[in-house]
């Protein structure tokens, strides 16, 4: 491993060249900078994918529950504001695993599925009719929230 700056050299092709110098990122100007924001740029593309791949497979293993969910007639927006937060939550822990430290990364990453979960149950919470299985579930969150508002 190395600890300082490494010197490299590399022949590219006209075009190739040419793309590398036509990088218009965070000021590139020289060679050098230029290299730097392509390797940024892919380390940046790597996170995208890997984000995309870790929620596809959170999702994918939440499939046969969901399924057996649908195929019954009965449904729960609780249900499904869970099953959705725990797809998320999966695919965020698992984008975070590398980070150091974790607790910021984790926290700032998981905001947005929780503030979806907790939108879905005020949203379940407030429904004349709610679409819950069971009445008493929607009358607890709504209770339950009225509380915390109440402070």
């Amino acid at each position: 491993m190395l600890n300082k700056s490494q010197s490299i050299s590399a022949r590219l092709s006209a075009v190739d060249y040419n793309y590398l110098m036509s990088i218009d990122r965070n000021g590139a100007i020289t060679q050098s900078e230029k290299v730097r924001e392509l390797i940024a740029m892919a380390r940046d593309s790597t996170r995208q994918v890997n984000s995309v791949q870790a929620y596809l497979s959170s999702a994918e293993a939440l499939l046969p529950l969901k399924a057996r969910y649908l195929e019954e007639s009965q449904r729960s927006l609780l249900i499904e504001a869970v099953l959705e937060l725990l797809a998320e939550s999966a695919a965020v822990v698992h984008n975070s695993t590398d980070c150091e430290p974790i607790a910021p990364v984790l926290e700032r990453n998981l905001l947005p599925a929780v503030d979806a979960f907790l939108e879905k149950m005020v949203l379940l919470s407030r429904q004349g009719v709610p679409r819950s299985i069971h009445r008493e579930t929607a009358e607890k969150i709504r209770h339950r929230l009225e509380l915390e508002t109440a402070d």
